[in-house]
């Protein structure tokens, strides 16, 4: 029914524990049984997903490479790949800065790269910072665009940073059909946040 990829930030300003709080927030949304229910009730009864982190300076890695979703089964194998690269240390190679055009061009080319069609694809940037290095993030957006990608954002800033980022992300980030911004200021609002945005997407 659709392809998912989801960016997640792994720029310096992002701490050990939010990194953490990420992998956790979607496992909690892969396996919730609301998640499954508005999976199984789509015309297809299935979604493609990909996981990536992202930093700066062409740093980018594919965590989770496609994979199909119509089970339990399958979240959980989706769940292991992420928990063994937090386990092994694997955002070592990252950079300090926050480039969210690299973001949305990485995420595009790994929507294009899907093995399986889908009538949506949307791709979701999550990060606590607005940009600060790289090319201007509306450049990649507007490309996707043109591509019929729908990009949504998770912001999980603090204080008065949320109102900042939030701006930027509606200014320069999302797009297409339903696109969306939802933030999170605290651990327990990011995972809720989690799981209704992957419902909204798979149910719009």
């Amino acid at each position: 029914d659709l392809n998912m990829v989801v960016a997640l930030d792994r720029s310096e300003s992002v701490e050990l524990l939010d990194r953490t709080a990420q992998v956790e927030a979607l496992a909690t949304a892969l396996t919730d049984p609301r998640f499954m229910a508005t999976v199984r009730g789509g015309w297809q009864g299935r979604i493609g997903i990909a996981v990536m982190t992202w930093s700066s300076f062409d740093r980018t890695q594919v965590v989770v490479p496609w994979t199909m979703i119509s089970g339990l089964r399958d979240s959980e194998a989706v769940i292991a790949i992420m928990r063994d690269y937090e386990a092994r240390g694997g955002d070592f190679k990252h950079k300090p800065q926050t480039d969210i055009a690299l973001a949305l061009g990485a995420g595009m080319q790994l929507l294009e790269a899907a093995p399986f069609p889908a009538s949506k694809r949307i791709l979701n940037v999550i990060s606590d910072g607005v940009d600060n290095f790289g090319r201007e993030a509306f450049v990649e957006r507007d490309q996707a665009l043109a591509q019929g990608i729908t990009i949504n954002g998770l912001v999980h800033a603090r204080g008065a940073a949320i109102e900042v980022v939030e701006r930027f992300f509606e200014r320069e980030v999302i797009g297409g059909p339903y696109a969306f911004v939802l933030s999170t200021p605290t651990p327990a609002s990011f995972t809720a946040a989690m799981l209704r945005k992957m419902m909204l997407e798979i149910a719009q």
